[in-house]
C-alpha cells in the first residue's frame, strides 16, 4: 500500500514540477508573447502585466511548493515511514483521500486565483480596489474551497504518518 500511494504522489509531483517549469518560463517572456499569453489566460493584453505581477506569483508558488515539493515529500514519507517503524499502519481509504484532496485542492485553489484575476482585471478594475473586490466576490469561495481541501489533505497526511509512527512495532 505505501509503495502505491508513494508512487502516486511522486508522479503527481513530477507533473506539478513540469507545470512549474513552464510557468517559470512564462514570466520573463510575458512581453515577448503578450498576445498569446493573453489569449490562453483570458486576460486582456493591457491587463496581462498586472495579472502577471498580482496573481501569477500566487499560482506559480503554489504549483511549485505545494504541488511539486509537498507532493514529493509526501510520497517519500509514505514510502519511508513504514520502513522506519517496521510495519505499515496506514488507513488505505484515508491515504487515497489525502492524495485526491491534495491534488484537487491545489488545482481548485490555483484555478480560483486565475478566475479572480482574469475576471477582475478584465472588468477594468485595479487589484485591491473596492470595485475589484465587489466584482470578484462571488468567485472567492473557489479559493476558499481549494484552501480547505488542502487543509483537510494536510490533516489526513499527518494522521496517516503519525498513526504509523506511533503504533507499536512488531
Amino acid at each position: 500500500m505505501s509503495k502505491k500511494i508513494a508512487k502516486n504522489f511522486i508522479i503527481a509531483s513530477l507533473v506539478f514540477f513540469l507545470m512549474a517549469c513552464l510557468e517559470g518560463c512564462m514570466f520573463p517572456t510575458k512581453s515577448l508573447f503578450n498576445i498569446w499569453y493573453s489569449a490562453i489566460m483570458h486576460v486582456p493584453p493591457a491587463q496581462l502585466k498586472a495579472f502577471m505581477y498580482e496573481f501569477f506569483p500566487r499560482i506559480h508558488s503554489h504549483i511549485s511548493l505545494v504541488g511539486w515539493v509537498s507532493s514529493a515529500l509526501m510520497g517519500m514519507l509514505y514510502f519511508i515511514t513504514p520502513q522506519i517503524q517496521g510495519q505499515e499502519k496506514f488507513n488505505k481509504t484515508l491515504c487515497y483521500a489525502n492524495f485526491w484532496m491534495h491534488i484537487v485542492g491545489i488545482l481548485v485553489l490555483c484555478a480560483g486565483w486565475h478566475i479572480v484575476g482574469s475576471v477582475g482585471l478584465s472588468a477594468g478594475y485595479t487589484h485591491g480596489t473596492s470595485e475589484f473586490t465587489k466584482a470578484v466576490a462571488c468567485y472567492k469561495p473557489v479559493i476558499w474551497t481549494g484552501s480547505f481541501a488542502l487543509l483537510v489533505s494536510a490533516a489526513l497526511f499527518l494522521y496517516n504518518i503519525l498513526s504509523c509512527l506511533c503504533s507499536k512495532s512488531k
